[in-house]
């Protein structure tokens, strides 16, 4: 047997670091869990990005693991947790936005195929913070959707007489979350209708995104109609509603491409609630957003 140029010690070297890597990704697949494994562990991992308090707000900012919480997705988990079965208890862990689709190297890349490294790993079973279904997530993930919704452009009070339609954005600053489907639609009008005038983008999170808009540091935000739903009913009554823009979205869970039956399981689940006026899902909303899914349907197809 011959050995590369760089002799038996360096060949053996690289050996052992390529099974190690090969070891991880295989640990983390191997990690991973379906429903069938969730049912037989007892608990499911749910995973909340507590981005703004529309979402959730933990007990203890610096948790990280086995966390509390409350706030609307928290009591939305709780609630699903408990219908896919009495025996199956939640774990909830806080995670930061963009971290939901890291790769093995901790970055975000929106055209590559893989499975986010939480998932991978087992951290988490589920992703229950209200995302956008859109092709570069559907690269990496799958989703259950609970509802459909359109992004509301948001505004101080005071400027609503100057940001008044989507050609008014042009050349203006926004505030959002970094790879939120805010900031990927922003970034497509920058390389076409905002061509000539780009819109600036300050990447903030989502909180400070709308406090960046009550104080002037930036003219807008854009927010999906549950987060403008809650903020009018919770927040500075100085930020308001402009207009909607782009298409009609699907928001809901994530899941591993792999988790088809947990994903059928909390689809069902959603489907079953959201139209029965006096469900689970349904009381939650109402408490936290001022209308039930079945209201927000009617809202939406209203401001197409």
């Amino acid at each position: 047997m011959k050995y590369g140029i760089f002799g038996p010690a360096m060949n053996w070297a690289i050996l052992v670091v390529f099974a190690g890597f090969m070891g991880i990704i295989w640990d983390q697949a191997s990690d991973a869990r379906d429903l069938d494994q969730i049912k037989k562990s007892g608990d499911i991992r749910i995973c909340i990005v507590p981005v703004t308090p529309a979402y959730a707000v933990p007990q203890d900012p610096a948790c990280r693991e086995n966390c509390a919480f409350s706030g609307p997705v928290y009591r939305e988990a709780a609630a699903v947790a408990a219908s896919l079965g009495k025996k199956i208890r939640a774990v909830y862990h806080r995670v930061d936005w963009d971290e939901q689709f890291f790769n093995l190297s901790g970055q975000t890349d929106r055209d590559a195929v893989y499975t986010p490294v939480l998932l991978a790993s087992g951290k988490c079973d589920v992703y229950p913070s209200h995302l956008t279904k859109n092709n570069w997530r559907l690269k990496k993930l799958d989703f259950a959707v609970l509802f459909s919704s359109r992004m509301m452009v948001v505004v101080n009070r005071s400027r609503i007489g100057v940001i008044k339609a989507h050609a008014n954005l042009a050349g203006k600053i926004a505030a959002v979350e970094k790879n939120t489907s805010y900031h990927t639609w922003l970034s497509e009008q920058n390389e076409h209708a905002f061509l000539h005038a780009p819109v600036k983008i300050l990447l903030l999170g989502t909180d400070d995104s709308l406090a960046a808009v009550e104080t002037g540091k930036a003219d807008f935000t854009l927010v999906d109609v549950d987060i403008a739903l809650w903020n009018t009913a919770h927040r500075s009554k100085d930020l308001i509603v402009a207009f909607p823009v782009g298409p009609v979205d699907e928001i809901g869970w994530a899941f591993r491409k792999e988790d088809r039956h947990l994903r059928d399981a909390v689809q069902t689940i959603f489907s079953r609630e959201s139209q029965n006026e006096k469900s689970e899902l349904n009381r939650i909303w109402k408490e936290e957003f001022g209308a039930t899914l079945i209201q927000m349907k009617a809202l939406i197809h209203a401001t197409k």
